[in-house]
C-alpha cells in the first residue's frame, strides 16, 4: 500500500473513531439563581466553554434556582443520578459530610478572593497526607461517587448590620446575627452574639423584620439577594473567612467522558475558577461603592472602639481554636488540615489573626 492509500485509510479510521463516539450531553444544575456569581459567572461560563472546546462533543441541559436540586441536596441529586453535574455543590450546607471543606471559612487578614481560590486549588492538589496517608481531596472528595474541582472562593466575609451601628463590645451581647455555616455560629458565639442559622435567600425578609439585625456575608453576595437595601453598616479590615464550594460530577457521568474530555474539563474547571474569582472581587468592589453612594458605612476594623477591635480579633483566634478542636473531638484531621490551610493562604500573601501562628505550632 503507498503511502498516500495509507494516508486515506489513516484519515477513514480516524473519522469513524470520531463518529463512533456520541455526543454526551449532561444536566448541569444549581440550587442557587442565574443572579447568584456561582451561576451566572461560573456555572454558565463553565458550561459555554466546555461545549466549544470540546466542538459539542460534551453539552450541558441546563437548571438553575433549585428546579431539579436543593441546597444542600445537591450530593444526593448526584449519588441518586438525578443530576449529573451541581454547580455549585454548596459543602458546607451538607451537615456532617464534608468536615474539613469549612476549612476555607477560618478568619484570615489581607485576602481576597483570587488568592483564597488558588489557596483552595492547591488544597486540592495537595499530596499532603492528612490522616491515614488520606489527602485533603481523598477525604472529602473520593469517596462519595464524584469528581469535584473548587469553584472560586467568596470574596471574604464581613460582619454587617441592618440599621444598627455597634459601638462597643457590649452592643453585640446577644445581638442575633444571621450564621450560614458551623463556623459562623462559632464566631458569633466568640463575638457574644446570638446565631440563626438561615440561608442567605431568607436574609431579606429576616432583616427587614428585625428577626435578626445582621449577618456575616461577602458584599458581593448582597446583589443575590437584594441585601444592599437593607445592610447599612460593615465591618472591613478582617474576613470572617472565605465560602468555598465545589464544581462536582457524578462517577456514573465522569465515565461518560474520554480521556480527552476529561482533560479538558479538569483544565477548564480551573480556569474558569479564577476567572469566576475575578469577577466576584469586581463584583464585591461594585456592590460596595453602590452602597456607599446610597449611603452604606463601611468601617476598618483598625477605626472601631478598642475594646470591639480586641473581641473581633479574640473572636477570630479563638474561631480557630474551636474548629480544630470539635473537628479533631468528631474523629477528623481539623488540626492537620488548619496546619495546611494556613500555609496555603500565607504562600497566596495573606496573613492569619495575630496569635493563630502560635496555636497551631503549640499542636493545640
Amino acid at each position: 500500500m503507498n503511502h498516500l492509500a495509507k494516508t486515506a485509510l489513516a484519515g477513514c479510521l480516524s473519522m469513524v473513531a470520531f463518529s463512533a463516539h456520541a455526543e454526551t450531553d449532561l444536566i448541569i444544575a444549581s440550587s442557587l439563581p442565574q443572579v447568584h456569581f456561582w451561576v451566572g459567572k461560573h456555572m454558565d461560563l463553565f458550561a459555554d466553554a466546555m461545549e466549544e472546546r470540546t466542538k459539542g462533543d460534551v453539552t450541558f441541559t441546563r437548571f438553575y434556582a433549585g428546579e431539579l436540586t436543593a441546597v444542600g441536596r445537591e450530593l444526593d441529586a448526584l449519588q441518586g443520578g438525578a443530576i449529573d453535574v451541581a454547580a455549585p455543590l454548596l459543602a458546607p450546607y451538607h451537615e456532617g459530610a464534608f468536615p474539613l471543606s469549612d476549612v476555607t471559612q477560618l478568619p484570615t487578614v489581607g485576602t481576597d478572593a483570587v488568592s483564597q481560590t488558588k489557596a483552595f486549588q492547591a488544597l486540592m492538589d495537595s499530596d499532603v497526607a492528612l490522616d491515614d496517608g488520606k489527602t485533603f481531596y481523598d477525604y472529602e472528595i473520593a469517596a462519595k461517587q464524584i469528581h469535584a474541582w473548587p469553584v472560586a472562593t467568596t470574596a471574604a466575609y464581613a460582619i454587617s448590620f441592618a440599621g444598627v451601628v455597634p459601638k462597643s463590645a457590649a452592643d453585640l451581647k446577644g445581638m442575633p446575627l444571621r450564621a450560614g455555616s458551623a463556623l459562623h455560629t462559632i464566631f458569633l458565639s466568640e463575638l457574644g452574639a446570638t446565631p440563626v442559622s438561615m440561608p442567605s435567600s431568607a436574609s431579606y425578609e429576616a432583616l427587614s423584620r428585625g428577626t435578626i439585625e445582621g449577618t456575616i456575608l461577602s458584599v458581593a453576595d448582597w446583589r443575590s439577594y437584594s441585601l444592599q437595601d437593607v445592610l447599612t453598616y460593615t465591618i472591613t479590615g478582617v474576613a470572617v473567612g472565605h465560602w468555598g464550594s465545589y464544581l462536582a460530577i457524578s462517577d456514573a457521568a465522569w465515565t461518560r467522558l474520554t480521556e480527552a474530555e476529561r482533560a479538558t474539563w479538569t483544565e477548564t474547571a480551573q480556569q474558569i475558577a479564577i476567572r469566576n474569582a475575578e469577577l466576584i472581587q469586581a463584583q464585591d468592589a461594585e456592590v460596595l461603592e453602590e452602597s456607599k453612594a446610597n449611603g452604606g458605612t463601611f468601617a476598618d476594623l483598625s477605626t472601631l472602639a478598642p475594646d470591639l477591635k480586641a473581641t473581633i480579633e479574640r473572636a477570630s483566634v479563638a474561631t480557630w481554636k474551636r474548629w480544630v478542636e470539635q473537628t479533631e473531638a468528631a474523629g477528623h484531621p481539623g488540626m492537620a488540615t488548619a496546619k495546611l490551610w494556613a500555609a496555603l493562604v500565607k504562600e497566596q500573601g495573606g496573613a492569619l489573626p495575630d496569635g493563630v501562628d502560635a496555636y497551631l505550632a503549640s499542636g493545640g
